[in-house]
């Protein structure tokens, strides 16, 4: 238990106003009128007050204490966390063979957030320049045990592939090496068929491919929803590393794509320039350096063999395929109209009735033209449509190694970059020096973000003389160990105040100096954790784009803490001293997570989470494991039954990451949840309630309390919510009692039956015990209420 804070003076008002009286006998006791309308009671009233006003102060001399005594440990309140999203960029119709085919999104472009719920306006910037490619995502077709399969419609007007929902791209099964995926990009992809684009070439150099892989509440490429619990490893970044190369990255460079497409030998290595994917395991960039002059392949060009493998026909090319359909029956010269065999192909007076004389007479034809025969007329005869009308560059990810848990992914796209919510304010003068010792200068706006990168707060503070020369001073912690010489000054990130020294501890700026504060980055906290799609509204002149928009929500945003939040933290984090070895200590540094707004966090020891194939069944916890914690981690999320999303799981992961052991294998997981299979309570209201009312306040009551997050039992009468079901806490059918028995208008509870779907409770036991790591989840059709009156006999 925590000692307790001693109270120094415990004396109030009445306290001393009744001493006071006890010694007015003693001292004076010609004074026997003690009336409030007295004026010598009007004085004792007067200095009681004054009195008990000091006694405050005095008592609050231990927490001033503590607050020093974390100052001199170096317990600081948390500063606040910027949100973090991702912005796919679509450019405008540069369908001219002049207009550029790679385009720069400018690092720290600005897009401001389009929600009207908002409190105050909210921008996003670009974290790097982003190199746009004028192309699309414009077919993907994979390869494994079970054939080739073509995934998704590629949409010309939205130069989009549209994706029935997520896929396996290396097969249902266990991943063998060799699988494949082939994804083609299409070059302008709003393109004009009036004009020539025999010169395009697709652009070398770095190519930044975004992948999507399902997360919670999303469909799993088995069509089912993935309810949660959505539970991960966390590895390590060498380990990501290392995921990456189960794949090799190709492009295809033959020049007959008619034969040599599956030619190993035409597909040449792509360099990595990075993967955040872990092998598409999880959602990321991946980085590759295309090499120069891929060439544009024409689906009509490719084999009938990789047509029939993609389960489509394809359309006569040349006369061989022609007259290949007509002597296998797949067109019957008679459907096709007269006009077409004689005005577009050029076959003079064909014989459509004479299968034999028809083929002599194609063969005697010089130039067959099938080029000019529409599709759609192929089309009405059975054949199939080309996937993309347009040549495509084809990229292909080949399995090198065998995976036991095959991939899914849920989308890949082009020109996406990661963003912040924040604003880069360039150049501000602080003030000038006035040679004095313990100065301190303060930014016009704050919190300043940390990096991320450095763990810094993300400020230059420079100096500059009267003769306009600049210098950059350290940042400094403190000024243990400064000499008079030393050019230090420290900064609070919270209240943006830079202090320099006393010219003992740190060297005082001359006189005249002025202070100047550049590229400083401000904004931060949950407020940037807005909604999928409603990043969009371009602050920064780009001419050539046309819209933007964040595929996902934004995540990692949080507010600086108190200063009553950090004392709370302080005794776990003195306890834990920022390690992780015992398994409440993850539980505890998962909830100090920055960015993670976390309702509870439960770590189960020596358990390992074990996936299978299907990420839409939760991954099974496997006791007994040594070297091995799993934590369970209930995010403040909506819905009823909340779960993590991929980026709060990777974001604790970092987080966890770099305190845990390197031994330690580590994972992170939403709860599961139990479902209460049965709530039954017949209740018994006073003659004068109203009993629609008293249904509809249990009915209410009853929700509340089982809530992961607002529920539990309520010990403030103040309060309205409650701390939270605890993770794995136990049903007591007392608590229900007590509750329904403290609302307005209720009498009695004859009656109350609650089964759990893993314990029918036919027992009538009191106490429903709940797993560890689990939480239940009350459903409200589930809820049956007999409310009634109780009648007399």
């Amino acid at each position: 238990m925590t000692l307790p804070v001693p109270n120094l003076d415990a004396r109030r008002f009445q306290d001393l106003m009744d001493e006071a009286r006890a010694r007015i006998p003693t001292y004076t006791p010609e004074w026997t009128d003690f009336n409030p309308s007295d004026p010598g009671t009007t004085l004792v009233e007067l200095h009681a007050w004054l009195t008990e006003t000091l006694l405050y102060q005095v008592n609050r001399l231990p927490d001033k204490a503590y607050i020093n005594f974390l100052n001199l440990l170096g317990t600081k309140p948390k500063p606040a966390r910027a949100a973090h999203a991702e912005l796919t960029f679509k450019f405008a119709k540069l369908d001219k063979p002049g207009d550029p085919l790679t385009l720069l999104v400018p690092r720290r472009a600005q897009v401001g957030v389009d929600d009207p719920n908002l409190a105050e306006p909210l921008t996003f910037e670009t974290d790097e320049t982003l190199r746009g490619i004028n192309a699309a995502v414009a077919s993907i077709f994979l390869k494994s045990a079970a054939g080739t399969q073509l995934v998704g419609t590629y949409n010309s007007d939205e130069a989009a592939l549209e994706l029935p929902g997520a896929f396996r791209p290396f097969g249902d099964a266990d991943a063998a090496a060799g699988y494949e995926m082939r994804i083609g990009l299409l070059l302008r992809p709003h393109r004009d068929d009036k004009q020539n684009y025999m010169l395009d070439r697709f652009p070398e150099g770095e190519l930044n491919l975004m992948a999507l892989t399902p997360q919670v509440f999303e469909r799993a490429a088995s069509g089912e929803v993935i309810e949660g619990p959505f539970g991960t490893a966390c590895p390590f970044p060498w380990e990501v590393e290392d995921g990456g190369e189960t794949l090799v990255w190709e492009a295809y460079v033959g020049t007959d794509p008619g034969s040599d497409f599956d030619t190993p030998a035409q597909w040449v290595r792509v360099n990595l320039r990075g993967d955040q994917t872990g092998g598409l395991a999880r959602s990321g960039h991946v980085y590759l350096d295309i090499p120069p002059g891929l060439p544009a392949v024409d689906f009509n060009s490719l084999s009938r063999t990789v047509w029939d493998e993609m389960g489509l026909v394809k359309p006569p090319q040349d006369k061989a395929e022609l007259i290949d359909d007509l002597e296998n029956g797949q067109l019957i010269a008679a459907d096709l109209d007269v006009d077409i065999w004689k005005d577009t192909m050029g076959v003079v007076d064909p014989p459509l009735q004479d299968p034999e004389d028809l083929i002599d007479a194609i063969n005697a034809t010089p130039a067959l033209n099938l080029a000019g025969v529409p599709a759609d007329v192929w089309t009405e005869l059975g054949y199939s449509e080309a996937p993309v009308r347009y040549g495509v560059v084809w990229l292909r990810a080949r399995l090198v190694q065998a995976l036991d848990v095959p991939p899914e992914v849920s989308g890949l796209y082009l020109n996406t970059v990661a963003a912040t919510a924040a604003q880069t304010r360039s150049t501000e003068v602080l003030g000038t020096s006035a040679g004095r010792p313990n100065q301190t200068f303060k930014l016009k706006r704050a919190p300043v973000l940390i990096n991320a990168a450095t763990g810094a707060p993300d400020v230059t503070i420079e100096l500059e003389d009267t003769a306009r020369q600049r210098t950059v001073w350290e940042r400094g912690e403190d000024f243990i160990g400064a000499t008079r010489d030393t050019k230090r000054y420290l900064f609070d990130p919270i209240t943006g105040t830079v202090t320099f020294g006393d010219g003992v501890n740190g060297m005082i700026p001359v006189a005249g100096t002025r202070i100047i504060a550049t590229g400083y980055r401000v904004g931060g906290g949950r407020i940037g954790n807005v909604a999928a799609g409603t990043i969009t509204k371009l602050k920064t002149a780009l001419p050539k784009v046309d819209s933007v928009r964040n595929l996902r929500a934004a995540s990692g945003g949080s507010d600086a803490e108190t200063l009553d939040e950090a004392r709370l933290r302080a005794p776990k984090t003195l306890r834990t001293r920022d390690r992780a070895v015992a398994a409440e200590d993850f539980a505890d540094l998962a909830r100090e997570t920055p960015g993670v707004d976390l309702k509870s966090a439960f770590a189960l020891p020596l358990t390992r989470l074990e996936s299978g194939d299907d990420p839409a069944v939760p991954p099974t916890q496997v006791p007994d494991s040594p070297g091995a914690v799993t934590v369970v981690v209930l995010p403040v999320n909506p819905g009823p039954t909340p779960q993590p999303t991929e980026a709060q799981l990777r974001t604790i992961c970092a987080w966890l990451n770099a305190r845990r052991l390197i031994t330690t294998e580590l994972y992170v997981t939403g709860p599961n949840y139990v479902r209460i299979d049965q709530l039954s309570a017949q209740i018994t209201a006073r003659a004068d309630a109203d009993l629609k009312a008293v249904q509809d306040a249990a009915n209410a009551a009853l929700q509340r309390f089982f809530h992961p997050l607002i529920g539990g039992r309520i010990t403030d009468p103040v309060q309205t919510e409650g701390p939270g079901w605890p993770i794995g806490g136990d049903v007591y059918l007392g608590d229900v009692f007590d509750l329904l028995l403290g609302l307005d208008g209720v009498d009695r509870v004859p009656d109350l039956k609650i089964a759990l779907e893993t314990a029918p409770n036919d027992n009538c036991a009191d106490v429903l015990e709940v797993q560890p790591g689990t939480l239940v989840h009350l459903p409200p059709e589930v809820i049956a209420l007999d409310v009634r009156y109780g009648r007399a006999t």
